[in-house]
């Protein structure tokens, strides 16, 4: 089972709560607003990933930035991010050490990967990006107003809604049905990294309403928004990102519940 979107699921969605709710093996496989966008790139990953033999449960992570394109033209997917980057140039994606990744996508020497350094991220086993950070009001303050200048400045005037991402979309739950269920979620986030998204995408849930009525069920979190904390307002604080895989996993099982008495 996988779950899998941008950088708000690999740091927000916690497998080892799911796997507690759901009783199944869950793997976290996003990555990041340029490396996993929905797409072809993301979703020919995914095909590798998957283990097609199981009945699996897969929670897709939806947002406007998952869906929209930096490039002039939006349709254009010779030209999108993630085809110079990581999960374009990795062809074998289950294999522990992953040297192919390793040749192909780092510039550090390999000795640096040895090498002891003090750190505030951790990758689990599962997947799961670990963010370690106190909580801090007045540091997160800080963080989330670099964060929105940054989206502000870089993403914001070159964003738009790539109608090739929603149809990549469309097919990847469609794929994904084949081998289980599928279900959709908008994660929470700072109010003001949602002013943003609103902009980019003023009508989200009605824009995507044919993904919605692909998958198993949609769960839209952001009018909770102000419940949790953000490590920079786009992501979840990992405190926080345990009670929201709590509530996504128990809606998860409620739905599959209904659907099965059906």
């Amino acid at each position: 089972s996988l779950l899998l979107g941008t950088s708000r699921a690999a740091q927000g969605l916690q497998p080892s709560v799911f796997e507690s709710v759901l009783k199944k093996r869950f793997f976290n496989y996003a990555f990041s607003v340029f490396h996993s966008p929905y797409g072809k790139t993301y979703l020919n990953s995914i095909q590798k990933k998957l283990d097609t033999t199981r009945n699996g449960i897969f929670v897709l992570a939806v947002d406007p930035w998952s869906l929209s394109s930096l490039t002039k033209n939006p349709e254009d997917s010779l030209s999108f991010r993630e085809t110079k980057l990581a999960l374009k140039k990795t062809n074998f994606v289950n294999i522990k050490p992953n040297l192919f990744y390793l040749m192909n996508n780092r510039n550090e020497r390999f000795y640096d990967l040895i090498i002891d350094k003090q750190s505030t991220s951790f990758l689990h086993e599962d997947g799961w990006l670990e963010i370690n950070l106190p909580i801090d009001s007045l540091k997160f303050d800080e963080n989330v107003e670099k964060k929105i200048e940054k989206y502000k400045r870089d993403m914001l005037p070159k964003a738009q809604f790539s109608q090739t991402r929603y149809n990549y979309l469309k097919q990847t739950i469609n794929f994904l049905n084949r081998y289980g269920d599928v279900y959709l979620v908008r994660l929470p986030i700072h109010q003001r990294m949602m002013n943003l998204d609103s902009i980019l995408m003023p009508h989200f849930n009605e824009n995507i309403k044919e993904a919605i009525q692909l998958s198993g069920g949609y769960l839209d979190l952001t009018p909770l928004n102000s419940n949790f904390y953000y490590t920079d307002g786009n992501h979840l604080h990992k405190t926080s990102g345990k009670i929201v895989s709590e509530i996504i996993a128990n809606w998860v099982n409620k739905t599959r519940q209904v659907k099965n008495k059906i």
